[in-house]
């Protein structure tokens, strides 16, 4: 090849790096693709070109651009490297992880290849041998505070919350405005039963991000387990701004009024629960509960018939039990739906 068309490849080549470098990946493959044309052993092109692909979710032809990379330069550990994210995108994960492996086997001290190792064994749902990887990550690149966060991912799915939330706080000391871990340091620490310092995290979480409707929801989840319902309520309030169909946020708040007395209320939220979900059992025993302290004994019983129906196991049991149907225990009708077989 002449060094005139070598230098026109370059160019092309050069301009669809730009056009990339500002996220303007169509044109970028346009250009990748001129500059193979012109020389199509041009591997660095290659592996751009597949880059761009994999920013426009057209990861099966990025990881053909990858494979001929590979085919030209097998010793290339960034290009095993981004193999590996091009097939964790199509969830072929154990080839995704043995392509982490041959870019450590090439560059055993790229946080990146161990990171994203970490990631795909999560997705493979291997915590333990991931957590692995993310120690190996910020071991060597301790400022990563994507690893810090992963790894606390990690650790609290395998239980260890105490270390996650030092993962979290890592995390936090390199990039104190990060969303994430402030959210799942919260979510760890109600895990923990910490629920009043997981509100002050949700807090956190809530001045970067005023509209995440998880973090809303799981501040008034932790409210409510320390007894403090109107709060509760006020936070599951925030979730119905952008998400009014969501039944989880109609729920909490049916147990937040019925825990402050307002039964009615209740009722009228587990209603909009079984609105967006018919078959949602604990939203029909709830409101036999509240019906039940009201004294309403035919609304109890159907309720209650209702939620025995689509689980009788759980339902025949607790109702013998629950304080919240003392008021209509001796009603003949209760004892009979309660003896049935």
């Amino acid at each position: 090849m002449s060094q005139i068309t070598k230098l026109e490849a370059q160019f092309f080549f050069q301009h669809g790096l730009r056009l990339s470098e500002a996220r303007n990946y169509e044109e970028a493959l346009s250009s990748f693709d001129t500059a193979l044309n012109i020389q199509p052993d041009y591997h660095t092109a290659l592996c751009q070109r597949g880059f761009a692909l994999g920013n426009l979710d057209r990861h099966e032809e990025a990881l053909i651009s990858f494979n001929y990379a590979l085919v030209l330069k097998p010793d290339t550990s960034w290009i095993w490297h981004n193999r590996g994210i091009a097939l964790g995108k199509l969830q072929r994960y154990e080839e995704a992880l043995n392509s982490f492996d041959r870019a450590l086997e090439f560059n055993p001290d790229s946080a990146n290849s161990w990171h994203n190792r970490g990631i795909t064994l999560s997705d493979l749902g291997n915590y333990e041998k991931a957590i692995i990887s993310f120690e190996q990550c910020v071991q060597l690149q301790p400022h990563a505070y994507w690893g810090w966060y992963n790894l606390g991912i990690a650790l609290g799915k395998v239980g260890r919350y105490e270390e996650a939330l030092n993962s979290f706080d890592r995390a936090l000391e390199f990039k104190p405005d990060d969303f994430n871990s402030w959210y799942n340091r919260g979510v760890t620490l109600s895990n923990c039963g910490y629920h009043e310092k997981a509100i002050v995290s949700f807090d956190k979480a809530l001045q970067i991000k005023p509209d995440a409707n998880p973090a809303w929801y799981n501040r008034g989840v932790a409210y409510w387990r320390i007894g403090n319902h109107q709060e509760a309520m006020a936070s599951f309030d925030k979730t119905f701004e952008n998400h009014f169909d969501d039944y989880r946020n109609w729920f909490n708040r049916g147990l937040a009024l019925a825990q402050t007395g307002l039964l009615s209320e209740a009722i009228a939220a587990y209603n909009k629960v079984l609105e967006f979900k018919p078959d949602e059992h604990k939203a029909l025993y709830n409101k036999a509960c509240c019906y039940a302290q009201q004294g309403k004994v035919e609304l109890a019983i159907e309720n209650l018939l209702a939620a025995i129906e689509l689980n009788p196991d759980e339902y025949k049991i607790k109702a013998q039990e629950d304080p919240d149907f003392d008021k209509i225990r001796q009603d003949e009708r209760f004892g009979a739906l309660l003896n049935t077989k």
